[in-house]
């Protein structure tokens, strides 16, 4: 989730845009009136508010917790967490999985990009209950998974996890998910590649 400033920053006004963008189609048609250009479009609502003939476009709003995650993780998670799987982890339906283990709910935390964020640690566990219990339900252990504390994310952004090694730790993180609760197939895309490499490299016997 680590960004400089100035990246960040495009990065979440693009994402922002993108965002409130796709709120607005109607009929397959992009803007917020029908397709029409914004001024045509900020006319006629201006006319119909007048006239009741016709009501504004909705405008989308986004939390503070919604614009940390764009700004600070959108950008290679995706708008609403779907990634290419393969390349960086898909969020939705998935980061639920791993409070399924002790080792896999702190290693979402311990993660470098998450861990060494620029964020608070008050407002990354914001975020993190909302990638955990919104974006990326439905969490293992249903209603007796208990959310992160400021507390102990703090904690545990103190040992950040390190780059090297860190796809073969994923790999047995998961492992251990798999062996103890039902979890989604897609929970092991990211990685394939790697798992591949192993044992086409593995002696012949």
């Amino acid at each position: 989730m680590r960004q400089t400033p100035a990246r960040s920053a495009a990065a979440g006004l693009m994402l922002a845009a993108a965002f409130a963008a796709s709120a607005h189609v109607r009929d397959g048609r992009p803007g917020g009136a029908h397709g029409r250009s914004a001024p045509r479009a900020q006319a006629a609502a201006r006319i119909g508010a007048a006239g009741g003939a016709s009501e504004a476009p909705a405008v989308s709003r986004l939390t503070p917790v919604q614009v940390a995650y764009l700004t600070s993780c959108g950008g290679c998670h995706g708008v609403e967490g779907a990634s290419a799987p393969k390349a960086v982890p898909t969020l939705r339906h998935l980061t639920g999985s791993f409070l399924c283990t002790r080792q896999g709910r702190r290693f979402i935390v311990r993660l470098p990009d998450v861990a060494l964020s620029s964020l608070s640690s008050r407002l990354l566990t914001e975020v993190m209950n909302w990638v955990v219990f919104d974006m990326g339900a439905p969490v293992a252990g249903g209603g007796n998974a208990r959310p992160y504390t400021v507390a102990e994310v703090a904690r545990l952004r103190r040992e950040p996890l390190t780059q090297n090694g860190l796809t073969p730790y994923r790999e047995r993180v998961v492992a251990r998910i798999e062996a103890r609760c039902a979890v989604p197939a897609a929970l092991n895309v990211y990685g394939e590649a790697y798992a591949a490499r192993v044992k086409s490299a593995a002696p012949k016997s």
